[in-house]
């Protein structure tokens, strides 16, 4: 599931941009699209503390008490997987758009056209960096992007799946087969027999567990504390070296 968020304070705009998401979503039913609606950028916030940052963020930049700039600025503090679409009346923001690596910047009026070429651009980028499996849970196959999953719970032989949508997934996985699903993925670390976290979507790390972006707190056996707080610089260090946090090397 692809998670897209809308942020204009003009009820027009809004109104066109809501149009445009969902003539796309019905053309490209494969992409699995869900997308909710806020009217200023303190609402969108709020709401992303509860329910965790979306997938794609298409942001108005001048709106009534903060800019777009900086709504981005916080979501990507957050979240760092999310990209950043602006969606503006205003071309004077472009440069400060571009320095916090916003995936597009499109000035209004634009067209169904245009619309369709800047999703379908930033929706290939993030299904390329992406290592889709496939889980059979509760009688249906979900195909799920292994990037995409905060962390794996074992409870016996039951294996549960946290993604980043706020679903659960519950599936009989062996070892053997969860560890081939995430030989190629890096960033996925084993806290004891119970949990394997994604380290893109920690939080903060406390030396005893790690805070997730949902706020789950998973718990670090001692005796793996400090090879976990190794790693886990590690990841961020590659990556920032890199300057991506959403490829898999």
């Amino acid at each position: 599931m692809l998670k897209i968020s809308i942020c204009d304070d003009d009820a027009k705009d809004r109104k066109q941009i809501t149009d445009n998401l969902t003539a796309y979503i019905a053309a490209h039913s494969e992409c699995g699209i869900a997308f909710d609606v806020y009217s200023s950028a303190f609402e969108m916030l709020d709401a992303f503390e509860k329910i965790g940052s979306p997938d794609i963020a298409l942001l108005d930049i001048c709106m009534p008490g903060m800019l777009g700039t900086e709504v981005a600025r916080d979501i990507l503090r957050c979240s760092e997987n999310t990209d950043i679409i602006f969606l503006t009346n205003s071309s004077d923001y472009a440069i400060e758009a571009f320095s916090i690596h916003a995936s597009d910047y499109v000035i209004k009026p634009y067209t169904q056209q245009k619309f369709n070429e800047t999703l379908d651009r930033v929706i290939g980028m993030r299904q390329s960096d992406r290592t889709w499996i496939l889980l059979s849970s509760e009688g249906e196959l979900h195909r799920i992007a292994l990037e995409d999953v905060l962390y794996i719970e074992t409870i016996d032989k039951l294996r549960l799946f946290y993604l980043l949508s706020g679903k659960e997934l519950s599936t009989w996985v062996t070892h053997a087969k969860l560890q081939e699903y995430l030989s190629g993925v890096k960033g996925m670390v084993s806290c004891g027999a119970s949990y394997v976290v994604n380290l893109r979507h920690v939080r903060s790390f406390s030396g005893s567990n790690l805070e997730m972006e949902n706020g789950t707190r998973i718990p670090i056996p001692r005796r793996l504390r400090s090879q976990i707080k190794q790693a886990y610089f590690d990841f961020y260090l590659k990556k920032a070296k890199n300057g991506c946090l959403h490829s898999k090397e």
